[in-house]
């Protein structure tokens, strides 16, 4: 299994620009701990998320880390023009020596295609043409395209990459219908665990899987992430203040996910059961099913589970869940780094 570390940039009731000097020095702690990745997620207009552009604090990052994967997610590519995306993805893949990973997504947050002045119902038109793009641009000259949106003729986009075909895209992926498609294209996935049942993941992933293999891709080539909210340590004080901490968190999702009136048809039903489920949630409900609370026994135990049931190859670590205390944040991270990562890095 590989690890890696989740950053949301959340800014409730703290400075804005301690809340990004605090996450930089998070990342080169994770650096030096020996994990595997680092992920920055993409917002506007909210404390929810305060980084509205994660390959700029990229760029920062890869001065100061040695080795660790600098992953986004996502980067929202339906907010953004593509030639531009395209020339900071290849910027900081070339800063960074080619450790640049850039997860995509179409977004859901109806405040954040307000504020861009974007149609939210044609995200999936936009997303697709952004990607088709940022390929182009990034191995071909004098190219052309001619899309719905976007409409381009000899084109000459640089720099180019220094990875070959360009920095590796994961595409977020959460309902069954694109698990299958994602499988059968050979898309690489970045995928949230949060309000899914395992049961659902365990499917989701066995359906990208086949289809990869229907597809004839090899399937071992493809990471399974898994991300979600985790604490290990000891004393049911931390415990239950990392609980706490994700519980704040899963209901501040509830602010800003679409509601009925503003969900894109084929969505309503999904953040319909989302807004339902977060209602329902308690401390209790919390420590058992809202992320992997608890000793490294324990943790070692669902992880391994996590691996073992689910086919998980890269896990996605939540340290510094939204709330939750800092010093007890990075204590939690270093104890998993040193006692945890130890007993499952080799399988």
């Amino acid at each position: 299994m590989k690890f890696g570390v989740m950053n949301l940039f959340p800014a409730e009731g703290t400075d804005d620009a301690q809340v990004l000097r605090d996450t930089i020095e998070e990342i080169g702690i994770a650096d030096e701990l020996g994990f595997d990745s680092c992920w920055l997620a993409e917002h506007h207009f909210s404390r929810y998320g305060i980084l509205g552009n994660p390959l700029m604090l990229g760029t920062a990052l890869a001065e100061r880390t040695r080795r660790i994967t600098i992953g986004t997610a996502v980067v929202v590519l339906p907010l953004h023009d593509p030639i531009r995306v395209a020339e900071d993805a290849a910027l900081l893949d070339i800063l960074s020596g080619g450790r640049l990973v850039l997860g995509v997504g179409r977004g859901y947050q109806p405040a954040e295609f307000r504020g861009f002045g974007k149609d939210r119902n044609a995200n999936k038109e936009l997303y697709a043409e952004i990607v088709d793009i940022l390929k182009l641009a990034w191995t071909e000259e004098n190219w052309s395209y001619e899309g719905t949106h976007f409409q381009y003729h000899d084109m000459n986009v640089f720099p180019k990459p220094v990875t070959p075909g360009g920095p590796p895209l994961l595409h977020g992926t959460s309902s069954p219908e694109t698990f299958r498609q994602r499988g059968l294209a050979g898309d690489h996935i970045i995928v949230s665990s949060s309000f899914t049942p395992m049961q659902r993941i365990k499917e989701n992933y066995g359906s990208y899987r086949d289809a990869l293999a229907e597809g004839g891709h090899p399937v071992d080539g493809f990471d399974l992430p898994f991300m979600q909210q985790v604490w290990v340590g000891d004393g049911e004080d931390g415990l239950r203040a990392a609980a706490a901490a994700a519980l704040t968190y899963y209901r501040s999702v509830g602010k800003v996910i679409p509601g009925s009136d503003e969900a894109v048809e084929s969505e309503r039903a999904y953040y319909d059961k989302v807004q339902r489920n977060i209602g329902l949630l308690t401390l209790e409900k919390t420590l058992t099913h809202g992320g992997t609370f608890g000793s490294v026994d324990q943790v070692v135990d669902t992880l391994g589970r996590i691996r073992d049931e689910l086919g998980v190859t890269h896990y996605i670590g939540w340290f510094h869940i939204p709330s939750l205390d800092r010093a007890r944040a990075i204590a939690s991270m270093e104890t998993f780094a040193a006692k945890v990562i130890p007993q499952l890095a080799g399988a």
